[in-house]
């Protein structure tokens, strides 16, 4: 019997996306009102309105998902748009992403991306423990003899899965 990892996105981390998706699909609503109906502008504020609404659903669904981890695999489920299952016998891809705030690369944020048999998962550091979901996923690939770009190798090394390459 193997140990199953339960993660989930704490409230507290996700707040912010809350704050920004309510705003922004609230302002698009009410700006939607004034439109003439028909018209280029209301197409364009509809389109505005539909973004938005993906992006808090997609908030919301974050918050009430939990990501399990095992050592046959990933499970998302419990959020908004059905449960997804991934084997680590399964991953074709293996990609780390980082996304700076600031240009010395001090602030920000990583997303994982995996994806086996035409499902692909994305998970964030707001995940808590994202680092052994990480560590775990990273071994898998390894496993698997899935290829990594040069850029998830840099952001591997700076997360500390792998020696960083000598200058």
């Amino acid at each position: 019997m193997s140990a199953v990892g339960l993660h989930r996105w704490r409230p507290a981390a996700l707040a912010g996306d809350l704050v920004r998706g309510v705003l922004a699909l609230g302002g698009a609503l009410m700006l939607g009102l004034v439109m003439p109906i028909g018209s280029v502008a209301f197409a364009f504020v509809a389109g505005l309105v539909v973004v938005f609404a993906l992006y808090l659903a997609g908030t919301l669904s974050r918050l009430r998902s939990r990501v399990e981890v095992d050592e046959w695999g990933l499970r998302v489920s419990g959020g908004l748009f059905g449960a997804k299952t991934l084997k680590w016998a399964e991953l074709e891809r293996f990609e780390l992403r980082y996304f700076s705030l600031r240009r010395d690369r001090q602030e920000g944020w990583m997303d994982l991306k995996l994806k086996g048999r035409g499902r692909m998962i994305a998970l964030d550091d707001r995940l808590d423990r994202f680092h052994e979901v990480l560590a775990r996923a990273w071994d898998a690939a390894r496993a698997a003899d899935v290829g990594i770009s040069e850029a998830t190798h840099a952001n591997l090394a700076a997360a500390g899965l792998i020696a960083k390459a000598k200058a």
